[in-house]
């Protein structure tokens, strides 16, 4: 009976323990986010044998350049496997990104806030390329935090406002100071001119720089990346182009239209009379070339009014795909910048400069442009002086010859395969220095 007994209440105090064991179990540290496991990264990388894992964000809704550039450039690393996470996919991005010679396929881009959900399609993440940094940092702060507590991730950020990381009221400086002391992010300006301001203006009043010694690796990539353009033209190249937002606030649209009224003149090019200064049955058809001139206004906004006179040698366009884009501005001789603030010289990178690349086109520069851009060769752009206007420069470069026009052309596109191969090595060399930075030796 007693031995009964004992048997009983042991049972009943097993009972007891078991059910207070999962009535009382400590809750588990809420993450998405499993604890990685023993070894470093890139050792398990190669002892999984798995790709290596990119996630590019980008939560503007804008940088779609920026986001091909990166693909093109990080998507060549071998075994790379990349999801995107955007807020849009405008204007047949993707088409072109389709064209791309990657290592694994192009996935389709996945909606912004699935970057949340962290589900079985989508492992964490190796290499996080912020392309609209100042936005992802915020917008997904629970998320890298999760990142950088429990994984092995590192944070490419890229800059295109480098005044906005000084400013306290963008929290950036709070979001990105751990990862900072965790060495496992750098900064990427998409200009040399920016990566000196965000050096010297902006992150100079960060605590973590200014009191705590931390002195994190700031970069600068060119944001540019492979298209299909067509041949350069043969014959009398006399299309020219201005990109940007049509307000009249960016540009002296009356003044714009005279200058393109001068440069239908014949003896404007090239001293030959004019149409009215010669007796109809003398009058030479070919002078009627000039008249070929066309003005390209590329973007978006309210139309400014065409006199009449030009009415037919301006073209507007707008709600473009990105192929049409480039295209239109590959036949283009020359293209003109539309900086709306002295800023694009010192703190903001403007999109226009990588565009002249992308397509191929000859940028209309000043020195102080050549010098903040400096990835810019003065051969390859059409060279503004102290004290020529750009039209000034438009009339110049109209009264060459095609073939001289066409070199210019060829010294771009020469430029622009130059950047595009080396993002390709940079890339990769950054993604190894990034592992090693973490401890890691074994990927390349």
């Amino acid at each position: 009976m007693a031995r009964r007994v004992s048997i009983l209440l042991i049972f009943a105090f097993a009972s007891l323990f078991l059910a207070g064991t999962f009535i009382y179990q400590a809750p588990s540290r809420p993450t998405t986010f499993a604890p990685p496991p023993s070894g470093l990264a890139g050792d398990r990388i190669l002892a999984e044998k798995r790709p290596l894992r990119i996630t590019v964000l980008e939560t503007g809704g804008s940088h779609d350049e920026v986001v091909a550039a990166l693909v093109n450039s990080w998507g060549k690393i071998p075994t790379v496997e990349l999801t995107f996470f955007q807020r849009l996919s405008r204007y047949g991005s993707h088409d072109i990104m389709r064209t791309f010679d990657l290592a694994n396929p192009l996935p389709d881009p996945r909606a912004m806030d699935d970057f949340r959900k962290w589900d079985e399609n989508q492992p964490v993440p190796d290499i996080v390329l912020s392309t609209t940094c100042e936005f992802d940092i915020r917008h997904f702060r629970a998320n890298m935090t999760q990142l950088l507590e429990y994984a092995h991730t590192y944070v490419f950020c890229f800059i295109h406002h480098a005044d906005r990381w000084g400013f306290e009221k963008h929290h950036l400086e709070e979001a990105l100071s751990p990862w900072v002391r965790a060495n496992r992010v750098e900064f990427v300006a998409l200009s040399p001119h920016t990566a000196e301001y965000l050096l010297e203006k902006s992150l100079k009043k960060w605590k973590v720089v200014k009191e705590e010694g931390y002195q994190p690796l700031i970069r600068h990539f060119v944001p540019v990346f492979p298209v299909q353009l067509p041949p350069i033209p043969d014959d009398d190249n006399l299309s020219f182009g201005l990109q940007g937002d049509f307000g009249p606030e960016r540009r002296n649209y009356k003044m714009v239209f005279e200058r393109l009224s001068e440069f239908l003149k014949p003896s404007a090019l090239d001293g030959r009379p004019t149409h009215e200064d010669v007796d109809e049955e003398t009058h030479n058809p070919d002078d009627n070339h000039a008249r070929n001139i066309t003005l390209h206004l590329v973007g978006h906004g309210k139309h400014p009014e065409v006199p009449g006179q030009v009415v037919n040698n301006v073209v507007f366009d707008e709600g473009l795909n990105y192929i049409d884009f480039y295209t239109i501005l590959s036949r283009c001789f020359a293209l003109l910048p539309a900086f709306a603030t002295p800023e694009y010289l010192d703190r903001k990178a403007s999109s226009t400069v990588p565009a002249s690349l992308i397509a191929g086109t000859p940028l209309v520069a000043t020195k102080a442009i050549v010098d903040a851009y400096a990835y810019l060769e003065e051969d390859a752009v059409w060279l503004q002086s102290d004290n020529e206007t750009d039209f000034d420069v438009i009339g110049r470069v109209l009264k060459l010859s095609n073939d001289e026009r066409k070199a210019k052309t060829a010294r771009v596109r020469q430029l622009q395969q130059k950047y595009i191969n080396l993002n390709i090595k940079l890339a990769r060399k950054w993604t190894i220095e990034a592992f090693k930075k973490i401890g890691v030796a074994t990927y390349s």
